[in-house]
C-alpha cells in the first residue's frame, strides 16, 4: 500500500487558491455561463457595479425577463379577455379583472425587484466590452440609445475591460 505524501503547505496553498478563484470568480466574467449559473450570479451580484459580465451571463437574464414578461402579459391578456363582456346597457366592460390585476401586480413586483440588478448587470457587461458603465445612460435616448446599447451588448469581451476588475 502506497501512501501519498502531501506537502505541509498544501492546505494553505489550497485555501489561498480557493480564495483567489472565489475572488476572481466574483469580478471576472463567467464565459459560457449556464442559465442556472447566470441567474444565480445575477441575484448574488444584486448591486455590484464593478467587475465584468460575459455575453452569456447577460443574454440568459434577458431571455429570463423576456419569458417572464411574455408569459405574464399573455396570461393577463387572456384573463382579461375571458372576463370581459357586454354590460346590460350594451357597452363593453373595460374594468380590469382580478386575475389580470394580480398578474399585473406580480409583473410590477418582478420589475421593481430586478431593476437594480439589471442595471448593474448592464454596467458590468459594458465593462467587459471595455467601456465605462456610464454608457448605460444611452438607454435614456429614445430609439437610437436602445439600439446602440443592443449593439454594445453584442460585442465580444475586450481585454481592456480588466481595468474595471476590483483588485
Amino acid at each position: 500500500m502506497t501512501h501519498l505524501s502531501v506537502p505541509r503547505d498544501y492546505a494553505s496553498t489550497l485555501v489561498q487558491a480557493t480564495a483567489d478563484s472565489t475572488l476572481l470568480g466574483t469580478y471576472t466574467p463567467l464565459p459560457d455561463a449556464s442559465p442556472v449559473a447566470a441567474i444565480r450570479r445575477y441575484f448574488r451580484k444584486y448591486a455590484v457595479f464593478f467587475g465584468r459580465a460575459s455575453r452569456s451571463e447577460y443574454w440568459w437574464i434577458v431571455l429570463l425577463s423576456t419569458v417572464v414578461y411574455g408569459v405574464g402579459g399573455a396570461l393577463a391578456g387572456a384573463t382579461q379577455i375571458t372576463t370581459a363582456g357586454v354590460s346590460h346597457f350594451g357597452g363593453v366592460i373595460t374594468e380590469v379583472s382580478i386575475g389580470a390585476g394580480l398578474i399585473g401586480t406580480f409583473l410590477l413586483v418582478y420589475f421593481l425587484a430586478t431593476i437594480l440588478p439589471t442595471i448593474s448587470l448592464s454596467v458590468r457587461r459594458l465593462h467587459d466590452v471595455g467601456l465605462s458603465g456610464w454608457f448605460v445612460f444611452l438607454g435614456l435616448v429614445p430609439i437610437l440609445g436602445s439600439i446602440t446599447l443592443f449593439v454594445l451588448f453584442l460585442l465580444s469581451s475586450n481585454p481592456a475591460g480588466q481595468r474595471f476588475d476590483k483588485r
